[in-house]
Protein backbone atom coordinates (compact mmCIF):
# COMPACT_ATOMS: atom_id res chain seq x y z
CA UNK A 1 0.00 0.00 0.00
CA UNK A 2 1.26 3.12 -0.78
CA UNK A 3 1.57 5.59 1.99
CA UNK A 4 1.39 9.36 1.25
CA UNK A 5 2.57 12.63 2.94
CA UNK A 6 1.86 15.72 4.64
CA UNK A 7 0.75 16.85 1.33
CA UNK A 8 -1.01 13.69 0.19
CA UNK A 9 0.92 12.63 -2.50
CA UNK A 10 1.21 8.70 -2.98
CA UNK A 11 4.89 8.09 -1.52
CA UNK A 12 5.74 6.11 -4.32
CA UNK A 13 4.50 8.53 -7.19
CA UNK A 14 6.48 9.08 -9.97
CA UNK A 15 9.33 12.12 -8.79
CA UNK A 16 10.27 14.83 -11.85
CA UNK A 17 13.59 14.14 -13.42
CA UNK A 18 13.76 17.55 -13.82
CA UNK A 19 15.70 18.88 -11.00
CA UNK A 20 16.11 22.55 -12.29
CA UNK A 21 12.78 22.88 -13.47
CA UNK A 22 11.13 21.94 -9.65
CA UNK A 23 13.44 24.10 -7.72
CA UNK A 24 12.68 26.97 -10.28
CA UNK A 25 9.08 26.39 -9.71
CA UNK A 26 9.58 26.28 -5.71
CA UNK A 27 10.99 29.49 -6.11
CA UNK A 28 8.01 30.92 -7.85
CA UNK A 29 5.66 29.51 -5.59
CA UNK A 30 7.07 27.96 -2.50
CA UNK A 31 6.14 31.38 -0.39
CA UNK A 32 10.27 31.72 -0.30
CA UNK A 33 11.18 28.53 0.97
CA UNK A 34 13.54 25.97 -0.02
CA UNK A 35 14.71 22.86 0.82
CA UNK A 36 17.97 20.93 -0.31
CA UNK A 37 19.06 18.12 0.21
CA UNK A 38 22.71 16.54 0.69
CA UNK A 39 23.92 12.62 0.83
CA UNK A 40 26.66 11.39 2.89
CA UNK A 41 27.22 9.02 0.59
CA UNK A 42 25.23 7.55 -2.31
CA UNK A 43 26.18 4.22 -2.90
CA UNK A 44 25.41 1.53 -0.15
CA UNK A 45 24.98 -1.76 0.55
CA UNK A 46 21.96 -3.76 1.16
CA UNK A 47 21.50 -3.24 5.04
CA UNK A 48 23.39 0.02 4.69
CA UNK A 49 23.07 3.37 6.41
CA UNK A 50 21.35 6.28 4.59
CA UNK A 51 22.78 9.47 5.96
CA UNK A 52 22.61 13.27 4.83
CA UNK A 53 21.42 16.20 6.27
CA UNK A 54 18.99 18.83 5.05
CA UNK A 55 18.42 22.54 4.41
CA UNK A 56 15.65 24.21 4.63
CA UNK A 57 15.46 27.82 4.21
CA UNK A 58 12.56 30.12 5.31
CA UNK A 59 10.11 31.78 3.47
CA UNK A 60 9.19 35.85 3.05
CA UNK A 61 7.25 35.90 6.25
CA UNK A 62 6.88 33.79 9.25
CA UNK A 63 5.99 30.08 8.86
CA UNK A 64 5.44 27.33 11.01
CA UNK A 65 6.86 23.86 9.71
CA UNK A 66 4.54 20.73 10.55
CA UNK A 67 6.95 18.10 9.14
CA UNK A 68 9.98 17.43 7.68
CA UNK A 69 10.07 13.84 6.13
CA UNK A 70 12.13 11.22 4.07
CA UNK A 71 11.56 8.59 1.85
CA UNK A 72 13.73 5.99 0.85
CA UNK A 73 12.00 5.14 -2.30
CA UNK A 74 12.57 1.83 -4.71
CA UNK A 75 11.50 1.59 -8.47
CA UNK A 76 12.36 -1.68 -10.04
CA UNK A 77 11.23 -2.32 -13.77
CA UNK A 78 10.46 -5.80 -14.82
CA UNK A 79 9.16 -6.98 -18.39
CA UNK A 80 6.37 -8.62 -18.24
CA UNK A 81 5.36 -11.88 -19.82
CA UNK A 82 2.91 -11.57 -23.00
CA UNK A 83 3.12 -7.61 -22.82
CA UNK A 84 5.03 -4.94 -24.63
CA UNK A 85 4.25 -2.76 -21.31
CA UNK A 86 7.05 -3.63 -18.53
CA UNK A 87 6.11 -3.89 -14.66
CA UNK A 88 6.67 -0.92 -12.59
CA UNK A 89 6.95 -2.15 -8.57
CA UNK A 90 7.17 1.51 -6.50
CA UNK A 91 7.47 1.33 -2.87
CA UNK A 92 8.53 3.62 -0.18
CA UNK A 93 10.74 1.22 2.00
CA UNK A 94 10.96 3.52 4.17
CA UNK A 95 9.09 7.20 5.70
CA UNK A 96 11.06 9.34 8.25
CA UNK A 97 10.02 12.17 10.35
CA UNK A 98 13.14 14.33 10.59
CA UNK A 99 11.29 17.55 12.13
CA UNK A 100 8.03 18.50 13.24
CA UNK A 101 6.62 21.35 14.70
CA UNK A 102 9.65 24.13 14.23
CA UNK A 103 8.92 27.62 13.85
CA UNK A 104 10.73 28.92 10.48
CA UNK A 105 11.89 32.81 10.74
CA UNK A 106 12.06 34.15 7.62
CA UNK A 107 14.73 33.97 5.59
CA UNK A 108 16.46 31.30 7.98
CA UNK A 109 18.87 28.82 7.15
CA UNK A 110 17.93 25.37 9.42
CA UNK A 111 20.32 22.65 9.22
CA UNK A 112 18.65 18.62 10.06
CA UNK A 113 20.63 15.59 9.74
CA UNK A 114 19.35 12.10 9.28
CA UNK A 115 20.56 8.27 9.13
CA UNK A 116 18.56 5.36 8.84
CA UNK A 117 18.93 1.93 7.79
CA UNK A 118 18.34 0.17 4.25
CA UNK A 119 16.45 -3.58 4.69
CA UNK A 120 19.11 -6.20 4.05
CA UNK A 121 16.93 -7.54 1.63
CA UNK A 122 16.68 -4.72 -0.86
CA UNK A 123 16.91 -5.15 -5.00
CA UNK A 124 20.54 -3.89 -6.11
CA UNK A 125 18.87 -4.15 -9.63
CA UNK A 126 16.28 -1.72 -8.85
CA UNK A 127 16.39 2.32 -8.95
CA UNK A 128 16.56 4.24 -5.24
CA UNK A 129 15.65 7.90 -4.64
CA UNK A 130 15.91 9.88 -1.21
CA UNK A 131 12.71 11.82 -1.12
CA UNK A 132 12.24 14.72 0.75
CA UNK A 133 9.75 17.24 1.48
CA UNK A 134 8.29 19.55 4.04
CA UNK A 135 5.02 20.68 4.98
CA UNK A 136 4.67 24.32 5.33
CA UNK A 137 0.92 25.48 5.54
CA UNK A 138 0.02 28.81 3.74
CA UNK A 139 2.83 28.48 0.83
CA UNK A 140 3.92 25.45 -2.07
CA UNK A 141 5.39 22.56 0.06
CA UNK A 142 9.09 22.35 -0.97
CA UNK A 143 10.76 18.67 -1.28
CA UNK A 144 13.87 17.91 -2.84
CA UNK A 145 15.38 13.96 -3.83
CA UNK A 146 18.88 12.59 -4.79
CA UNK A 147 20.02 9.47 -6.55
CA UNK A 148 20.69 6.67 -4.20
CA UNK A 149 22.95 3.03 -5.74
CA UNK A 150 22.41 0.46 -3.95
CA UNK A 151 25.82 -1.85 -4.53
CA UNK A 152 25.63 -5.03 -5.24
CA UNK A 153 24.68 -7.47 -7.72
CA UNK A 154 27.20 -9.77 -10.18
CA UNK A 155 30.67 -10.34 -8.23
CA UNK A 156 33.74 -9.69 -11.12
CA UNK A 157 35.85 -13.14 -11.69
CA UNK A 158 39.05 -10.66 -10.24
CA UNK A 159 37.31 -9.39 -7.05
CA UNK A 160 35.59 -12.78 -6.22
CA UNK A 161 39.31 -14.68 -6.55
CA UNK A 162 40.74 -11.66 -4.36
CA UNK A 163 38.23 -11.75 -1.79
CA UNK A 164 37.92 -15.50 -1.10
CA UNK A 165 41.88 -15.09 -0.68
CA UNK A 166 42.00 -12.22 1.56
CA UNK A 167 43.93 -9.80 -0.56
CA UNK A 168 44.22 -6.22 -0.41
CA UNK A 169 44.95 -3.99 -3.31
CA UNK A 170 48.26 -1.99 -1.92
CA UNK A 171 48.71 1.97 -1.10
CA UNK A 172 49.92 2.37 -4.70
CA UNK A 173 46.99 0.67 -6.83
CA UNK A 174 44.03 2.32 -4.46
CA UNK A 175 45.95 5.95 -5.25
CA UNK A 176 46.26 5.15 -9.09
CA UNK A 177 42.16 3.99 -9.08
CA UNK A 178 41.50 7.41 -6.80
CA UNK A 179 43.80 9.98 -7.76
CA UNK A 180 42.11 12.50 -6.33
CA UNK A 181 43.10 11.42 -2.76
CA UNK A 182 46.64 12.85 -3.60
CA UNK A 183 45.04 16.31 -5.29
CA UNK A 184 45.75 19.74 -2.88
CA UNK A 185 42.28 20.75 -3.81
CA UNK A 186 39.98 20.33 -0.38
CA UNK A 187 36.42 19.64 -2.83
CA UNK A 188 38.42 16.98 -4.67
CA UNK A 189 40.30 15.16 -1.98
CA UNK A 190 36.62 14.95 -0.04
CA UNK A 191 35.38 13.52 -2.70
CA UNK A 192 37.89 10.86 -4.07
CA UNK A 193 37.18 10.11 -0.27
CA UNK A 194 33.27 9.46 -0.79
CA UNK A 195 33.63 7.71 -3.88
CA UNK A 196 36.49 5.49 -2.02
CA UNK A 197 33.83 4.77 0.87
CA UNK A 198 31.37 4.37 -1.38
CA UNK A 199 33.27 1.23 -3.42
CA UNK A 200 34.08 -0.20 -0.29
CA UNK A 201 30.82 -0.86 0.69
CA UNK A 202 31.06 -3.27 -2.07
CA UNK A 203 33.31 -6.44 -0.17
CA UNK A 204 34.32 -7.51 -3.66
CA UNK A 205 36.74 -4.68 -3.00
CA UNK A 206 39.35 -4.76 -0.36
CA UNK A 207 41.00 -1.61 0.17
CA UNK A 208 42.67 -2.27 3.29
CA UNK A 209 46.14 -1.61 1.76
CA UNK A 210 45.36 2.30 2.36
CA UNK A 211 44.61 2.46 5.87
CA UNK A 212 47.91 4.13 6.94
CA UNK A 213 47.35 6.88 4.49
CA UNK A 214 43.78 7.56 5.65
CA UNK A 215 45.00 7.53 9.10
CA UNK A 216 47.53 10.25 8.25
CA UNK A 217 45.47 12.17 7.00
CA UNK A 218 43.15 12.31 9.68
CA UNK A 219 46.20 12.76 11.70
CA UNK A 220 47.68 15.97 9.61
CA UNK A 221 45.48 17.53 7.52
CA UNK A 222 43.67 20.94 8.35
CA UNK A 223 40.66 20.78 7.00
CA UNK A 224 37.90 19.46 9.26
CA UNK A 225 36.34 17.99 6.55
CA UNK A 226 38.76 16.22 5.12
CA UNK A 227 39.55 14.41 8.32
CA UNK A 228 36.35 13.63 9.05
CA UNK A 229 36.05 11.88 5.76
CA UNK A 230 39.50 9.99 6.29
CA UNK A 231 38.44 8.85 9.45
CA UNK A 232 34.57 7.27 7.88
CA UNK A 233 36.17 6.11 5.19
CA UNK A 234 39.04 4.15 7.21
CA UNK A 235 36.12 2.74 9.28
CA UNK A 236 34.03 1.85 6.16
CA UNK A 237 37.63 0.43 4.16
CA UNK A 238 38.20 -2.22 7.80
CA UNK A 239 34.58 -2.74 8.56
CA UNK A 240 34.49 -7.07 8.97
CA UNK A 241 38.27 -6.52 8.30
CA UNK A 242 39.83 -4.78 11.04
CA UNK A 243 42.88 -6.17 13.02
CA UNK A 244 44.61 -5.91 16.15
CA UNK A 245 46.73 -2.95 15.04
CA UNK A 246 43.78 -1.34 14.00
CA UNK A 247 41.69 -1.68 17.27
CA UNK A 248 44.82 -0.15 18.78
CA UNK A 249 44.97 3.14 16.50
CA UNK A 250 41.57 3.43 17.25
CA UNK A 251 41.94 3.44 20.76
CA UNK A 252 44.78 5.36 20.79
CA UNK A 253 42.42 7.62 18.83
CA UNK A 254 39.59 7.46 20.96
CA UNK A 255 42.26 8.37 23.97
CA UNK A 256 43.16 12.00 22.77
CA UNK A 257 40.86 14.74 23.30
CA UNK A 258 39.59 15.04 19.62
CA UNK A 259 37.30 17.77 18.30
CA UNK A 260 33.97 16.35 18.66
CA UNK A 261 32.97 16.28 14.56
CA UNK A 262 36.59 13.59 15.29
CA UNK A 263 34.92 11.44 18.36
CA UNK A 264 31.70 11.14 16.51
CA UNK A 265 33.16 9.35 14.27
CA UNK A 266 35.42 7.70 16.37
CA UNK A 267 32.66 6.05 18.01
CA UNK A 268 30.76 5.18 14.61
CA UNK A 269 34.07 3.44 13.56
CA UNK A 270 34.01 1.62 17.09
CA UNK A 271 30.45 -0.31 16.84
CA UNK A 272 31.43 -0.84 13.33
CA UNK A 273 34.53 -2.75 15.23
CA UNK A 274 33.30 -4.41 17.95
CA UNK A 275 32.61 -7.80 16.35
CA UNK A 276 36.93 -7.99 15.69
CA UNK A 277 37.97 -6.80 18.86
CA UNK A 278 36.76 -3.06 19.85
CA UNK A 279 33.90 -4.15 22.37
CA UNK A 280 36.34 -3.21 25.10
CA UNK A 281 36.38 0.33 23.55
CA UNK A 282 32.78 0.40 22.98
CA UNK A 283 31.76 -0.54 26.92
CA UNK A 284 34.35 2.49 27.81
CA UNK A 285 32.89 4.82 25.41
CA UNK A 286 29.10 4.01 27.05
CA UNK A 287 30.59 4.85 30.48
CA UNK A 288 32.39 8.00 28.93
CA UNK A 289 32.08 11.54 30.92
CA UNK A 290 30.35 13.63 27.64
CA UNK A 291 26.89 12.61 27.40
CA UNK A 292 27.46 13.81 23.73
CA UNK A 293 29.83 10.54 23.06
CA UNK A 294 27.63 8.73 25.02
CA UNK A 295 24.32 10.05 22.75
CA UNK A 296 26.50 9.23 19.57
CA UNK A 297 27.15 5.70 20.38
CA UNK A 298 23.76 4.56 21.37
CA UNK A 299 23.08 5.60 17.77
CA UNK A 300 25.47 3.92 16.28
CA UNK A 301 24.56 0.60 18.51
CA UNK A 302 21.22 0.91 16.23
CA UNK A 303 23.27 2.00 12.91
CA UNK A 304 26.33 1.09 12.88
CA UNK A 305 27.18 -2.13 14.87
CA UNK A 306 26.14 -6.08 13.78
CA UNK A 307 22.73 -7.24 15.04
CA UNK A 308 23.96 -9.95 16.01
CA UNK A 309 27.37 -8.08 18.26
CA UNK A 310 26.68 -10.08 21.78
CA UNK A 311 26.47 -7.38 24.48
CA UNK A 312 24.82 -5.26 22.26
CA UNK A 313 21.08 -6.00 23.76
CA UNK A 314 23.20 -4.93 27.49
CA UNK A 315 24.81 -1.93 25.99
CA UNK A 316 21.64 -0.59 24.96
CA UNK A 317 19.74 -1.33 27.85
CA UNK A 318 22.42 0.20 29.69
CA UNK A 319 22.37 3.21 27.87
CA UNK A 320 18.27 3.52 28.58
CA UNK A 321 19.50 3.82 32.27
CA UNK A 322 21.51 6.73 31.89
CA UNK A 323 21.23 10.14 33.92
CA UNK A 324 21.10 12.27 30.73
CA UNK A 325 18.01 12.55 29.08
CA UNK A 326 19.44 13.07 25.78
CA UNK A 327 21.25 9.54 26.50
CA UNK A 328 18.27 7.71 27.40
CA UNK A 329 16.38 8.79 24.40
CA UNK A 330 18.72 8.01 22.15
CA UNK A 331 19.06 4.49 23.69
CA UNK A 332 15.16 4.16 23.86
CA UNK A 333 15.07 4.66 20.28
CA UNK A 334 17.95 1.94 19.69
CA UNK A 335 15.22 -0.46 20.81
CA UNK A 336 13.01 -0.41 17.80
CA UNK A 337 15.84 -2.82 16.44
CA UNK A 338 15.06 -5.34 18.70
CA UNK A 339 11.63 -5.24 18.83
CA UNK A 340 11.02 -8.34 18.37
CA UNK A 341 12.37 -9.20 21.76
CA UNK A 342 9.16 -8.97 23.34
CA UNK A 343 10.82 -9.44 27.05
CA UNK A 344 12.53 -6.12 25.84
CA UNK A 345 9.65 -4.31 24.90
CA UNK A 346 7.56 -5.20 27.57
CA UNK A 347 10.00 -3.05 30.06
CA UNK A 348 10.54 -0.27 27.27
CA UNK A 349 6.60 0.41 27.87
CA UNK A 350 6.64 0.37 31.26
CA UNK A 351 9.65 2.92 30.89
CA UNK A 352 7.47 4.84 29.17
CA UNK A 353 5.29 5.23 32.41
CA UNK A 354 8.04 5.54 35.05
CA UNK A 355 10.70 7.71 32.93
CA UNK A 356 9.91 11.71 33.74
CA UNK A 357 11.27 13.18 30.58
CA UNK A 358 8.63 13.23 27.67
CA UNK A 359 11.42 12.86 25.22
CA UNK A 360 12.10 9.61 26.72
CA UNK A 361 8.94 8.67 26.90
CA UNK A 362 8.35 9.59 23.12
CA UNK A 363 10.75 7.34 22.35
CA UNK A 364 9.88 4.66 24.18
CA UNK A 365 6.51 4.30 22.58
CA UNK A 366 8.09 5.06 19.16
CA UNK A 367 10.18 1.99 19.47
CA UNK A 368 7.40 -0.46 20.88
CA UNK A 369 5.31 0.57 17.49
CA UNK A 370 5.88 -2.66 15.25
CA UNK A 371 5.78 -5.13 18.19
CA UNK A 372 2.81 -6.26 17.35
CA UNK A 373 4.17 -8.14 14.11
CA UNK A 374 5.74 -10.38 17.35
CA UNK A 375 3.16 -11.28 19.88
CA UNK A 376 2.78 -7.87 21.44
CA UNK A 377 -0.48 -6.59 19.67
CA UNK A 378 -2.35 -6.70 23.50
CA UNK A 379 1.17 -4.48 24.86
CA UNK A 380 1.35 -2.27 21.78
CA UNK A 381 -2.75 -1.09 22.07
CA UNK A 382 -2.63 -0.96 26.07
CA UNK A 383 0.28 1.33 26.05
CA UNK A 384 -0.57 3.43 23.67
CA UNK A 385 -4.21 3.69 24.82
CA UNK A 386 -2.77 4.54 28.07
CA UNK A 387 -1.18 7.17 27.21
CA UNK A 388 -3.37 8.96 24.73
CA UNK A 389 -5.71 9.30 27.48
CA UNK A 390 -3.32 10.03 30.09
CA UNK A 391 -0.12 11.46 29.38
CA UNK A 392 -0.12 15.38 30.23
CA UNK A 393 2.76 15.85 27.40
CA UNK A 394 1.26 16.69 23.96
CA UNK A 395 4.79 15.31 22.51
CA UNK A 396 4.08 11.93 23.77
CA UNK A 397 0.27 11.75 22.48
CA UNK A 398 1.18 13.25 18.87
CA UNK A 399 3.87 10.50 18.97
CA UNK A 400 1.82 8.20 18.89
CA UNK A 401 -0.42 9.89 16.29
CA UNK A 402 2.70 8.77 13.69
CA UNK A 403 2.84 4.90 14.92
CA UNK A 404 -1.38 4.57 14.76
CA UNK A 405 -1.21 3.40 11.06
CA UNK A 406 0.81 0.44 11.32
CA UNK A 407 -1.49 -1.33 13.78
CA UNK A 408 -3.67 -3.80 12.95
CA UNK A 409 -7.55 -3.93 12.64
CA UNK A 410 -9.12 -4.01 16.31
CA UNK A 411 -11.81 -2.26 18.09
CA UNK A 412 -8.89 -0.80 20.58
CA UNK A 413 -7.88 0.87 16.99
CA UNK A 414 -11.13 2.88 16.74
CA UNK A 415 -11.16 3.44 20.29
CA UNK A 416 -7.39 4.55 19.98
CA UNK A 417 -7.91 6.99 16.92
CA UNK A 418 -11.35 8.37 18.28
CA UNK A 419 -9.24 9.47 21.15
CA UNK A 420 -6.49 11.24 19.44
CA UNK A 421 -9.02 13.41 17.20
CA UNK A 422 -10.73 14.14 20.73
CA UNK A 423 -7.37 15.61 22.01
CA UNK A 424 -7.22 19.19 23.65
CA UNK A 425 -4.23 19.70 21.91
CA UNK A 426 -4.52 20.75 18.28
CA UNK A 427 -1.72 20.08 17.27
CA UNK A 428 -2.20 16.30 18.23
CA UNK A 429 -5.54 16.42 16.91
CA UNK A 430 -3.81 17.81 13.42
CA UNK A 431 -1.39 15.05 13.89
CA UNK A 432 -3.75 12.63 13.91
CA UNK A 433 -6.12 13.96 10.94
CA UNK A 434 -2.86 14.37 8.82
CA UNK A 435 -2.41 10.40 8.89
CA UNK A 436 -6.16 9.41 7.43
CA UNK A 437 -4.11 9.88 4.34
CA UNK A 438 -2.46 6.41 5.30
CA UNK A 439 -5.29 4.72 6.44
CA UNK A 440 -7.00 3.62 3.98
CA UNK A 441 -6.68 -0.40 4.99
CA UNK A 442 -9.18 1.25 8.29
CA UNK A 443 -12.39 1.62 6.42
CA UNK A 444 -13.76 1.45 9.81
CA UNK A 445 -12.68 4.72 10.74
CA UNK A 446 -13.76 6.65 7.94
CA UNK A 447 -16.62 8.28 9.68
CA UNK A 448 -14.13 9.75 12.51
CA UNK A 449 -11.87 11.44 10.27
CA UNK A 450 -15.03 12.79 8.24
CA UNK A 451 -16.46 14.34 11.36
CA UNK A 452 -13.03 15.66 11.93
CA UNK A 453 -13.18 17.27 8.77
CA UNK A 454 -16.50 18.55 9.36
CA UNK A 455 -16.53 19.22 13.19
CA UNK A 456 -13.25 19.93 14.45
CA UNK A 457 -13.27 23.97 15.75
CA UNK A 458 -9.29 24.11 14.90
CA UNK A 459 -9.62 24.93 10.81
CA UNK A 460 -5.92 23.41 10.24
CA UNK A 461 -7.21 20.02 12.09
CA UNK A 462 -10.20 20.22 10.00
CA UNK A 463 -8.17 21.06 6.79
CA UNK A 464 -5.53 18.09 7.39
CA UNK A 465 -8.85 15.42 7.43
CA UNK A 466 -9.68 16.61 4.54
CA UNK A 467 -6.77 15.56 2.72
CA UNK A 468 -7.27 11.75 3.33
CA UNK A 469 -11.00 11.81 2.39
CA UNK A 470 -11.05 10.20 -0.86
CA UNK A 471 -9.34 6.97 1.18
CA UNK A 472 -12.61 6.77 3.13
CA UNK A 473 -15.18 7.08 -0.36
CA UNK A 474 -15.54 7.06 -3.94
CA UNK A 475 -13.98 9.43 -5.74
CA UNK A 476 -17.47 11.09 -6.65
CA UNK A 477 -18.68 10.88 -3.04
CA UNK A 478 -15.36 12.32 -2.44
CA UNK A 479 -15.59 15.10 -4.47
CA UNK A 480 -18.88 16.27 -3.47
CA UNK A 481 -18.01 16.13 0.03
CA UNK A 482 -14.85 18.50 -0.60
CA UNK A 483 -16.82 21.20 -2.94
CA UNK A 484 -19.96 20.66 0.44
CA UNK A 485 -16.75 21.53 3.00
CA UNK A 486 -15.21 23.86 0.45
CA UNK A 487 -18.33 26.32 1.04
CA UNK A 488 -17.93 26.22 4.56
CA UNK A 489 -14.24 26.17 5.48
CA UNK A 490 -12.97 29.35 2.43
CA UNK A 491 -9.43 29.40 3.68
CA UNK A 492 -6.63 28.33 2.06
CA UNK A 493 -5.66 25.43 4.08
CA UNK A 494 -9.07 23.89 3.06
CA UNK A 495 -8.40 24.18 -0.40
CA UNK A 496 -4.71 22.98 -0.72
CA UNK A 497 -6.21 20.14 1.48
CA UNK A 498 -8.51 19.29 -1.34
CA UNK A 499 -6.20 19.64 -4.03
CA UNK A 500 -3.75 17.32 -2.88
CA UNK A 501 -7.05 14.80 -1.69
CA UNK A 502 -7.88 14.66 -5.56
CA UNK A 503 -5.07 15.33 -7.75
CA UNK A 504 -3.60 11.73 -7.29
CA UNK A 505 -6.68 11.00 -8.85
CA UNK A 506 -6.08 12.65 -12.44
CA UNK A 507 -7.21 12.45 -15.29
CA UNK A 508 -10.70 11.83 -13.80
CA UNK A 509 -13.30 13.68 -14.37
CA UNK A 510 -14.41 14.72 -10.97
CA UNK A 511 -11.00 15.41 -10.19
CA UNK A 512 -10.22 17.67 -13.23
CA UNK A 513 -13.31 19.25 -12.25
CA UNK A 514 -12.98 20.06 -8.72
CA UNK A 515 -9.17 21.28 -9.60
CA UNK A 516 -10.49 23.79 -12.66
CA UNK A 517 -12.81 25.15 -9.55
CA UNK A 518 -9.96 25.51 -7.54
CA UNK A 519 -7.61 26.77 -10.27
CA UNK A 520 -10.69 29.70 -10.29
CA UNK A 521 -10.41 29.98 -5.98
CA UNK A 522 -9.74 33.07 -4.48
CA UNK A 523 -5.92 31.68 -3.45
CA UNK A 524 -3.21 32.48 -5.72
CA UNK A 525 -0.62 28.99 -4.42
CA UNK A 526 -3.68 26.84 -4.63
CA UNK A 527 -4.90 27.85 -7.61
CA UNK A 528 -1.25 28.40 -9.78
CA UNK A 529 -0.44 24.32 -8.38
CA UNK A 530 -4.20 23.79 -9.36
CA UNK A 531 -3.29 25.06 -13.23
CA UNK A 532 0.17 22.92 -12.51
CA UNK A 533 -1.74 20.00 -12.24
CA UNK A 534 -4.15 20.26 -15.22
CA UNK A 535 -1.29 21.21 -17.63
CA UNK A 536 0.67 17.79 -16.99
CA UNK A 537 -2.76 16.06 -17.78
Amino acid sequence: MQRRDARGRAGGGSIPANQDIMGLLNKLFGGGTQLELKLDIDKIPPGGTVAGSLMLTGGKKPLKLTALKVDIVSVLVQSKEGSSLPSIDVKVLSSNIVAQDRDLAPGSLNKFEFRYKLPEDVKPEATYKIVASADIPGVKDPSAEAPLTVLGGGRGVLGAVKSLLGMADNENAVLERFPGLTSRDTDELESALSDLQCEAYDRDNNFTGIGGFLLRLVEKHSEEGVRRAALAAWGTVLDNRAKPEHIRALETLASRDLPGYLMEEVVSVAAKFAEEGALPLVQQLARHPAPEVRTRLATALYLDADADLPGRRDLIVQLCQDGDVGVRAAAFGACASMVEDLELMRWVAGCASQDPSPEVQAQCVSAIALAHNYGGTDLVFDTYLQHAQGNPSADVRKEITGRVHWLPTDPRLTQLVSTLLSDRSSEVRRSMAWQGCNMEEHQELGQLFLAAATNDPDDEVRADALRGVDKFMPLPDAVAFLRQRLAQDRNEKAFWAALNSVEGHMPAREAKALLQEIARGPFSSAAERAREVLAGE
